[in-house]
């Protein structure tokens, strides 16, 4: 498992545990978690989203570098 994955279930499982000692209720912790967890999915997909648009723009600048250094 990748090292990211580790501190990300352990950083759940301490805002699970901190939102059921607040709340006392189970379901009410698990109501906030799913959206807790929705959310930073969201998030996840808008950055690997960001990023591949980033990655692709450098692509396209370094091929029209090529291109001038050509002519």
């Amino acid at each position: 498992m990748d090292k990211r994955a580790i501190i990300h279930i352990l950083i759940v499982l301490v805002v699970s545990t901190c939102l059921y000692i607040i709340t006392r209720s189970f379901l009410m912790s698990l109501g906030i978690l799913m959206i807790i967890l929705l959310i930073d999915q969201l998030l996840i997909q808008y950055d690997s989203k960001r990023r591949r648009k980033w990655e692709e723009r450098q692509k396209q600048e370094k091929m029209e570098e090529e291109e001038n250094s050509n002519d």
